[in-house]
């Protein structure tokens, strides 16, 4: 900001200052009347979301094997939620992809109480 006061020092008009900086005559305008304000960058803080109230409930049924996002829009409806699908579907995608990485819980049964079979691929 320093350097829009020192164009201001020089003479430039305001629409000077913008066409050399770059930025819009309503910034340069702001910063002139407070130059003692700096700038404030980086990303805005998170807005809350509809579903933030219904999170409890969406783990819990997530925990319980149900995945489908018309199933928990269903359920949520009930519940009281009136956003839309594609709100509740956003919200499941990470989740999906993180449970995709989970590893697979192995267990062993005695001989001849379970048949096990990988369909993996076997190669040509």
């Amino acid at each position: 900001m320093n350097q829009i006061e020192e164009l201001k020092r020089q003479g430039l008009s305001i629409c000077g200052i913008a066409a050399v900086t770059g930025f819009d005559r309503k910034t340069v305008r702001k910063y002139l009347a407070r130059p003692e304000q700096e700038p404030r960058y980086g990303p805005r803080p998170k807005r809350p979301s509809q579903l933030d109230q219904f999170k409890p409930h969406i783990d819990e049924r997530l925990a319980a094997g149900v995945w489908n996002a018309v199933v928990l829009l269903s359920e949520l409806r009930a519940e009281g939620y009136d956003g839309c699908y594609s709100t509740v579907k956003e919200d499941l995608q990470p989740k999906r992809e993180e449970a995709r990485g989970a590893a697979v819980r192995r267990f062993e049964t005695a001989p001849g109480r379970q048949a096990q079979v990988d369909w993996g691929h076997l190669g040509t």
